[in-house]
């Protein structure tokens, strides 16, 4: 397939567009033809259907706060040809995002968001569920010792950033954990450069930890430490927030999932830390049920499946 992959230009350095922004990009370019363009369009009137089989709008093209990166583009929606957006950071310029997908009359909505379905409805597109998910080249298990009983790495979020039942919950985490009880891998802080610098180091810390936390982002969205953590074999601990993970997360049986106020922290920590073979059993359901489902090369696979759906319809009409 022939994709015309735009994005932001800040995302890509040395023509390497960085982790998670650009995996679906790299594991599609190794089946496909696609010609990546930087930075904010106004026109793509000069582009001739036959050249191309898709436009798509990459993670990072949503990144940009200009406004005028978000008007309608030139001759967009009258291509005969499926245009792709993948929506990034709604919490920042969400109704211009909205509207760019709307008046640019895009086909396909890819959105890591609870509310999917009701952007995919206010834009009239097709919506579909897109988890940020990880590569299992740098996140597997390592033959380290666990040396933690409990870890995390991450933005605190703290203060007024998060609304709700999840407000302030990584420090509340960080306050609570006993560190006279458990051996504690706790790295979470405002400023990226107090944390750990290099993935190889991060993806370690997550092997030699019995348990790791990943909580709800600001969007009550879920990043890819949730799959990292899976694909490293490690027992995923995160907040119940049922109502947002479609059964893809489950407790007990490829997570352990504790209350927003902390209420069963220390009692289904203390139990997952006594019964290993509880622990193992969830561990194990969770590395097959992402491994077989969830890596780049299935989202990749997932959306070009899409897109040829799209195609057809088109050829028929």
């Amino acid at each position: 397939m022939k994709i015309l992959y735009i994005d932001h230009g800040n995302t890509v350095s040395d023509g390497y567009m960085y982790q998670y922004y650009g995996d679906v990009f790299r594991e599609l370019k190794k089946e496909n033809k696609i010609h990546l363009y930087q930075g904010a369009v106004k026109s793509v009137e000069k582009i001739k259907e036959s050249d191309i089989d898709c436009i798509i709008f990459g993670l990072g093209y949503f990144t940009q706060t200009n406004p005028d990166c978000y008007k309608e583009i030139k001759g967009l929606k009258d291509l005969d040809i499926p245009v792709v957006c993948m929506l990034h950071k709604p919490q920042t310029m969400l109704e211009q995002k909205l509207e760019f997908c709307k008046i640019n009359n895009i086909d396909i909505l890819l959105d890591p968001h609870i509310t999917y379905k009701e952007h995919g409805k206010y834009i009239n597109s097709e919506a579909i569920r897109f988890w940020f998910t990880a590569k299992p080249e740098i996140y597997h298990p390592r033959n380290v010792d666990k040396i933690y009983d409990i870890g995390f790495s991450g933005a605190d979020h703290g203060g007024d950033k998060i609304k709700g039942p999840t407000n302030d919950l990584r420090n509340r985490i960080g306050k609570q954990l006993n560190r006279e009880k458990y051996n504690v891998f706790w790295n979470c802080s405002r400023h990226v450069s107090a944390r750990i610098s290099s993935v190889e180091e991060y993806a370690t810390k997550i092997n030699q930890s019995k348990i790791w936390i990943s909580t709800t982002g600001p969007m009550l969205d879920v990043s890819p430490r949730y799959f990292e953590v899976m694909f490293s074999k490690t027992l995923l601990f995160c907040n119940n927030m049922p109502y947002q993970y479609e059964n893809l997360f489950q407790d007990g049986v490829n997570c352990v999932m504790f209350e927003n106020d902390l209420s069963n922290f220390d009692e289904k920590l203390d139990y997952y830390l006594n019964n290993q073979e509880a622990a193992d059993a969830i561990i194990e359901n969770a590395y097959n049920m992402v491994i077989e489902n969830y890596t780049w090369k299935h989202t990749a696979t997932k959306l070009i499946n899409k897109i040829e759906e799209v195609i057809d319809g088109k050829n028929l009409l």
